[in-house]
């Protein structure tokens, strides 16, 4: 059993299955795309679905070789990439109904998500970004917060005068987020200073000022500060790995070396015996 998992473990860590499996998901991710117009007449019908069985059937046996490649199957369960391929795999085999096809599509098009596996340069953008999403959340109440009192106070002040803009506070808190995009914002704000000449810029340089360079510089800085941590807790493992394997390495060459002294003594000991 230990050589035979020692043979699929190899076929696993191999360049060239990891090329296959990466052509088999672009491969994939193109055949959603054709599909996605592609209707229950059309003669490319049964050929899709065909293909799509092909793969799904190669994304199994690879799960299956990576399972059984671990030391210990459950193992497998424990490394968050890992999982998130098996249950991409296994919605693939959830039964849809007619109307729900666009779910199965989507399922589908998940699929293509498992490129993270295939490129490791890609998980630490992926590790950064989920370990940001805690401190975004308070950053983005925050930035909530600061967009309610400036709609309040829109509403309030140009209510009257741009009721297109800031005629309700739903509509102040649409204009207000349309501004942090930057986008129009001169635009917006005309009616405003024409009624209040001081008031009016000082409203939107200030919002602008806080809301677009200070907040949004806040998420931009959380997320790459979380990048940059992903990127030295991975390049620090691998070169931890690195060091213990060159040092399994000279204990492996100092053992045999220790058995070729061992048996040359003995021969000598034998040599010794005869000669007396």
């Amino acid at each position: 059993m230990n050589k035979f998992r020692s043979e699929i473990k190899s076929i696993v860590d191999s360049n060239y299955f990891n090329y296959f499996i990466i052509l088999i998901i672009l491969f994939s991710a193109i055949l959603v795309g054709f599909s996605v117009d592609l209707s229950p007449s059309s003669p490319y019908f049964n050929l899709v679905n065909f293909l799509e069985l092909i793969i799904l059937t190669i994304f199994c046996i690879e799960l299956v070789m990576r399972i059984i490649a671990e030391e210990k199957p459950h193992s497998f369960f424990l490394d968050a990439f890992n999982l998130f391929d098996f249950l991409i795999v296994a919605l693939c085999f959830i039964p849809f109904q007619s109307k729900a096809v666009y779910v199965l599509r989507l399922v589908r098009v998940l699929r293509t998500f498992r490129l993270f596996r295939a490129f490791p340069n890609l998980r630490p953008v992926v590790s950064g970004i989920i370990k940001s999403l805690s401190s975004v959340l308070f950053v983005a109440i925050l930035l909530f917060i600061i967009i309610y009192i400036y709609a309040v106070l829109g509403v309030s002040l140009f209510g009257s005068v741009d009721p297109i803009h800031f005629g309700s506070l739903w509509k102040g808190l649409f204009t207000l987020f349309q501004i942090l995009t930057l986008e129009n914002w001169n635009t917006i704000m005309l009616p405003a200073n024409s009624a209040y000449p001081l008031g009016g810029p000082l409203y939107f340089v200030s919002f602008i000022i806080i809301g677009t360079m200070i907040i949004m510089n806040l998420f931009l800085g959380i997320i790459v500060g979380n990048m940059g941590k992903a990127i030295d807790k991975i390049t620090g493992n691998e070169e931890m790995k690195d060091y213990l394997d060159e040092d399994a390495k000279r204990e492996e060459k100092l053992d045999q070396r220790l058995k070729a002294i061992e048996k040359q003594l003995i021969l000598l000991a034998r040599k010794e015996r005869r000669k007396k």
